[in-house]
C-alpha cells in the first residue's frame, strides 16, 4: 500500500459527517491506478459527494465530461504514464474548448512531490489546484470547498486559457499585476512596462531550451526595443508573438515537425512594421 492510500485509508471516516457542496457536490474522478480510485471514491463519497463521476483513462474522462459537465475535476498525475495519458495534454484540450460548458470546470491534480518548474508548467496549462501526496482527507475536503469560497474568473488569451493565475490579496481591488498597479499609480508608463513584460517573457522563453521559442522571444525584445510608444499598433504585435509561442508549444505537443515557418512568418511581419517607422 501506498503512502498516500494509507493515509486515506486510516482518516476518512474521520470527515464522515461533514458534507462537500458546491465543487465537492458532482466531480469528476480520474484515477488510472484502480487501488487509489476505489479509495478517493470512497473518500468522495463518505464526505457526501453521492453523483461521483470515475474515469481511468483520459480519453474516457474527456467523452463523460462533454456528456455532463462535472462540479470539479479530480485527476491523477503521474509521472511514468504513456502519452496518451498525458494529463497536461487533458488540461490543454478542455482549457481550449472553446464554447463548451465544461471550459471552465476547476481542475485539481493529484500527484507525488513535483518540481516548481513542473507545477508552474501544469499551472500555465489551465490547472486549478495541486495536491501532494500523501494526503490527508480533510487536506482534500477543504481544498475543495476552497474553490468555491475563493473563486478566480476564467482568462482566456493568446497563451493562456484557464483560473486567472495572477496573485493578489485576498479580495483585493486594482490591478492584479504589479507592473499594471504601476502604471495606473503612475510610477512607470505604458511603454516601460511593455519593455520590462518583454524582457520577461524573453527569459522565459531562454528557460526553455526551445530554440524557436527563443528566436521569438529575441523577435519580441528587438521590436518593444525599437519603437518609442506604445498604442494600439504596437500592443497588437506584442500580441502576435504571444500567439506564436501559443503555437509553437501546440505543435510541439502534438508533434508537428515543420514549427519554424511559424516563426519565420513572425519575424517577417514585425520587420515589414519596423520598416515602415
Amino acid at each position: 500500500m501506498t503512502a498516500s492510500a494509507h493515509t486515506l485509508s486510516m482518516t476518512a471516516n474521520r470527515i464522515r459527517s461533514r458534507e462537500l457542496d458546491g465543487c465537492g457536490n458532482a466531480p469528476m474522478l480520474l484515477e488510472s491506478n484502480s487501488f487509489l480510485r476505489n479509495m478517493l471514491l470512497g473518500l468522495l463519497r463518505d464526505a457526501g459527494a453521492n453523483q461521483v463521476t470515475v474515469a481511468s483513462r483520459g480519453d474516457t474522462a474527456l467523452t463523460q465530461i462533454a456528456e455532463r459537465t462535472p462540479s470539479v475535476i479530480i485527476a491523477d498525475w503521474h509521472a511514468d504514464t504513456s502519452a496518451e495519458e498525458d494529463r497536461l495534454k487533458l488540461v490543454r484540450t478542455i482549457r481550449e474548448s472553446e464554447g463548451a460548458p465544461f471550459r471552465d470546470t476547476p481542475i485539481v491534480l493529484i500527484s507525488q512531490p513535483r518540481s516548481r518548474r513542473e507545477i508552474e508548467n501544469a499551472r500555465d496549462v489551465g490547472v486549478s489546484e495541486f495536491l501532494i501526496t500523501p494526503i490527508a482527507p480533510v487536506t482534500l475536503q477543504n481544498r475543495l470547498r476552497s474553490l468555491d469560497d475563493q473563486p478566480r474568473d476564467f482568462i482566456s488569451a493568446s497563451r493562456f486559457n484557464g483560473p486567472d493565475r495572477r496573485r493578489r490579496a485576498r479580495r483585493a481591488e486594482g490591478p492584479a499585476h504589479k507592473r499594471m498597479a504601476d502604471v495606473a499609480d503612475g510610477l512607470t508608463t505604458p511603454m516601460s512596462a511593455a519593455r520590462a513584460a518583454a524582457v520577461a517573457l524573453a527569459h522565459e522563453t531562454q528557460l526553455t531550451g526551445d530554440s524557436l521559442a527563443i528566436r521569438v522571444g529575441r523577435s519580441l525584445q528587438r521590436f518593444i526595443t525599437a519603437v518609442t510608444e506604445y498604442s494600439a499598433a504596437e500592443a497588437e504585435v506584442v500580441e502576435m508573438h504571444r500567439a506564436a509561442l501559443a503555437q509553437l508549444l501546440r505543435m510541439a505537443e502534438e508533434g508537428h515537425s515543420l514549427r519554424e515557418p511559424v516563426v519565420t512568418g513572425l519575424e517577417q511581419v514585425v520587420a515589414k512594421r519596423m520598416g515602415r517607422r
